[in-house]
């Protein structure tokens, strides 16, 4: 696991190309997203990550001890009994008035070069006149969940300038 100075670097690299081009206005939002970057399994080139984040206003408050679980967010029928460990959470947002939860993930290990799968991304986008997905570029493919919270980082200072 980096330490916080490396997770610092990942955050600060992660170049976000394409931004959703419509407000977000108030109520319950999705963000989906492409996130791509240099796959780290061997015989791949580029790791491609498709999801969608879902972010809403956070009315309640609540001492962090009360924060949903794993189980509660994700449900533990889904979980693999194999996997050691996995983090995915977005750690930026503490003390802000938003709640983000992931749901839909797609994780693929492409043989096409990355400069390609940015350019078919984007061939994609145009073709389908996609105006809500944003494309990240992940310095660290195997820490793409922090790119994506500087994705919606970005997304969140532009519309409500936290």
């Amino acid at each position: 696991m980096p330490n916080r100075e490396e997770l610092r670097q990942i955050y600060e690299s992660t170049q976000v190309l394409k931004r959703p081009t419509y407000g977000i206005v108030s109520g319950y939002h999705e963000l989906p997203y492409v996130v791509l970057g240099e796959s780290f399994e061997s015989g791949y080139d580029t790791m491609r990550v498709r999801g969608t984040i879902q972010v809403s206003p956070r009315f309640l408050i609540r001492p962090s001890h009360l924060e949903p679980s794993y189980a509660e967010i994700f449900g533990e029928e889904n979980v693999d009994a194999q996997l050691m460990g996995r983090v995915f959470g977005f750690l930026g947002f503490r003390g802000r008035p938003v709640e983000c939860k992931s749901e839909y993930l797609e994780v693929k290990h492409l043989r096409q070069p990355l400069d390609s799968l940015v350019a078919i991304t984007r061939d994609e986008f145009d073709r389908y006149e996609d105006v809500t997905t944003g494309l990240i570029i992940t310095p660290d493919t195997r820490y793409y969940p922090v790119s994506i919270e500087r994705f919606i980082s970005t997304v969140l200072e532009d519309e409500f300038g936290v």
